[in-house]
């Protein structure tokens, strides 16, 4: 699943790496409405809801498949995890996104004119309802109102006071959950999102792993997948625009490519 402001194409080089590894295998990138405009237009939750509808109605996925994240597809994977009761093996994100993002860096991800409806209103019903970033706008400095009133990433995170047990569940149905962030990310802030460290609360510095609520309250199940030895974690060196291209070929080689072999234990 491709990021915001991109479009299943962008995954081809991607995938050309995947079917030139394994003779016949399946690939297949997803996508969603119309591609590019629906990336941002679309709210998270229909995002994920249109994502599950495609993949379950795929005979070729029946039986089980692994499934990879690009940035914002970080998020609509694993929440197709959490909520569709996906048949995945392993989930792999990169560059994610998980614990939110926040700051004029990540506006990046919006066009120009959508910048300031943003990072101003991103709690307001209308915006959430409008743009797929506020469903994952996490402000440090106004935490009770993100996860009050924000409509995505609170619920998938399960950081609210009643929690959905079936997304820890279903999480801890994977074989492995893999993670990455790049160490020169110049959009996603803090890039440390990637392996659900976000920013500490009234800070700007992002937490650490005893600060974040997903290692100490295992909400939907990392810690306890870390316990198993389930959660793989890589730092990147690439720009974020560059994670599924030939720039990162060598990293992904090198450490994600095995991830699609299912003979692996």
């Amino acid at each position: 699943m491709h990021g915001v402001l991109a479009t299943a194409d962008d995954m081809n080089e991607l995938g050309g790496w995947l079917t030139a590894s394994f003779p016949g295998i399946y690939v297949v990138s997803i996508e969603i409405g119309n591609g590019y405009d629906d990336s941002f237009l679309l709210p998270m939750n229909k995002q994920v809801e249109l994502f599950c509808t495609t993949v379950l109605a795929d005979d070729h996925l029946r039986q089980g498949f692994n499934m990879l994240g690009i940035s914002q597809g970080s998020l609509i994977v694993r929440a197709a995890v959490e909520r569709c009761s996906l048949p995945v093996y392993n989930l792999i994100t990169m560059v994610g996104v998980h614990q939110g993002i926040f700051g004029d860096t990540s506006l990046k991800l919006l066009p120009r004119q959508f910048w300031e409806l943003l990072s101003k209103y991103a709690y307001e019903e209308s915006v959430q309802n409008a743009i797929s970033i506020a469903g994952f706008w996490r402000d440090p400095f106004q935490l009770e109102k993100y996860i009050n009133r924000s409509h995505f990433l609170p619920d998938i995170n399960n950081e609210r006071e009643v929690r959905n047990e079936t997304y820890r569940t279903n999480m801890l149905k994977l074989n492995a959950f893999v993670m990455t962030y790049s160490d020169i990310d110049e959009v996603v802030t803090p890039p440390q999102s990637g392996w659900f460290l976000g920013y500490a609360s009234q800070s700007l510095k992002h937490e650490t792993w005893n600060q974040s609520r997903q290692f100490t309250e295992d909400l939907i199940g990392m810690r306890t997948l870390r316990d198993q030895s389930k959660l793989h974690m890589f730092i990147g060196h690439t720009r974020h625009e560059d994670s599924e291209h030939a720039p990162d070929k060598e990293f992904f080689f090198q450490n994600i490519l095995p991830f699609f072999n299912n003979t692996l234990p």
